[in-house]
């Protein structure tokens, strides 16, 4: 494939998730290096400190023309106006997430071209509001971020994929089980943890795998109960380890699956494939966030880890995803997108901002042989309350009971 051949289609997309597509000229991208320069007496050259770089930038000259160039001139500029991250499809450089910074030009060529008009501007790469604070009930926000994901989900799933045909029917009905059972197979121990959550998990699975035939053909309802299903095991009393790890697994598996096949089916059938296994692995995500959201957290690394698992596991998921979207020669509108990102950055901000209230994690090494009873009356200034937590924090075995032996390294938290 030649690099002409590799041009995409241009558009923007709002953070509402309005896509308007766009004409353009030459394209560049730009990106600062950040770092600082230290020159030392009596020595030659200079050390640079290495400290990472900016997000990159994409100056376009945009062009809108015909008939209504006025009118999607407009539009295109209502949405640069709107607050918030947008995702840029770039033809060269890809799908980026934006938002438009600087100064905005227009120029509407009356004279020289007279249904011609030209924006120019540039487009900020951006992290995204990472770790977003001042949230009223941090908590409640998460979950409604979720059930809005959820429904934005479903609509898009039903939208993409095709059931026209019986034997679209039959690939979509085999794909789903199988990912069904892949669900059941990283979830079950979980939800087994808590009775009720146990009772939910199956009765949904039961629902989903007994009326598969009617609900390949309402997909809105199945991806709806496919989200529920894959949700449910996050509100078992399982530790938050061990329900963020089964989450992780799960999408692990289905993004080491075979993504758009290029095999001889029907491109209908590899988008059912894909558009199957996007709902499934962007809820584990989902499910991970509605675990943190219903964890008791007590130290501040464990908050912090947690943070680092969700976004670790949302930015593998959605790099996925990039990569089938341009094999299939998809458009994705971003509208579960946008609200999957809102619901990862709330939940990130949710546990930074509770991480300031919480312990913090000191280790010291034992300078001589030690008791745990006389340790813990040192560390926390009691042994009742605090002495089965010091023995679990450190994974203390039979004999360091009874005596901690000189050089063993404890962990406690203040």
């Amino acid at each position: 494939m030649a690099w002409d051949e590799r041009i995409r289609e241009a558009a923007y997309t709002s953070p509402s998730g309005t896509r308007i597509r766009f004409d353009y000229e030459d394209v560049r991208r730009e990106f600062d290096k950040d770092g600082s320069a230290f020159n030392f007496p009596d020595a030659d050259g200079t050390y640079i400190q290495d400290l990472g770089h900016s997000g990159r930038r994409y100056p376009l000259r945009l062009f809108f023309w015909g008939p209504d160039y006025d009118l999607e001139t407009d539009a295109f500029e209502a949405l640069l106006l709107e607050r918030g991250q947008g995702r840029l499809e770039h033809p060269i450089y890809g799908a980026v997430d934006v938002v438009p910074f600087g100064t905005v030009t227009r120029r509407d060529d009356l004279k020289t071209a007279a249904n011609q008009a030209v924006i120019e501007l540039t487009f900020w790469e951006t992290i995204g509001l990472v770790y977003p604070t001042r949230q009223a009930d941090p908590a409640s926000q998460v979950r409604q971020a979720v059930e809005d994901y959820n429904a934005a989900a479903a609509e898009d799933f039903a939208d993409g994929v095709s059931v026209d045909t019986a034997s679209q029917r039959v690939t979509l009905k085999n794909t789903y089980t199988s990912l069904i059972d892949s669900v059941q197979t990283s979830l079950q121990a979980v939800a087994d943890v808590q009775d009720d959550v146990r009772k939910q998990f199956n009765a949904i699975n039961d629902s989903i795998t007994q009326g598969i035939d009617t609900l390949i053909g309402q997909p809105l309802d199945l991806a709806f109960q496919t989200s529920l299903l894959i949700q449910a095991p996050a509100r078992a009393a399982a530790s938050i380890a061990d329900r963020l790890q089964a989450y992780g697994g799960l999408a692990s598996s289905i993004l080491a699956g075979d993504g758009a096949n290029t095999s001889n089916e029907s491109r209908a059938n590899q988008v059912n494939r894909f558009r199957a296994a996007d709902l499934t692995a962007s809820g584990a995500v989902t499910g991970s966030i509605v675990s943190v959201v219903n964890n008791q957290f007590s130290q501040k690394t464990s908050a912090l880890r947690a943070a680092e698992d969700v976004l670790a596991q949302f930015d593998a998921v959605n790099n996925w995803k990039d990569d089938n979207l341009v094999a299939l020669e998809l458009i994705d509108t971003g509208g579960a997108y946008q609200r999957l990102q809102e619901a990862v950055a709330l939940t990130t901000g949710f546990l930074v901002e509770i991480s300031f209230t919480l312990k913090q994690e000191r280790r010291i090494v034992l300078d001589r042989a030690r008791t745990i009873i006389d340790l813990s009356a040192e560390l926390y200034g009691s042994v009742d309350d605090q002495l089965d937590f010091l023995i679990q924090s450190n994974n203390l075995t039979g004999s360091e009971i009874l005596e901690l032996p000189r050089g063993r390294e404890i962990v406690y938290y203040v």
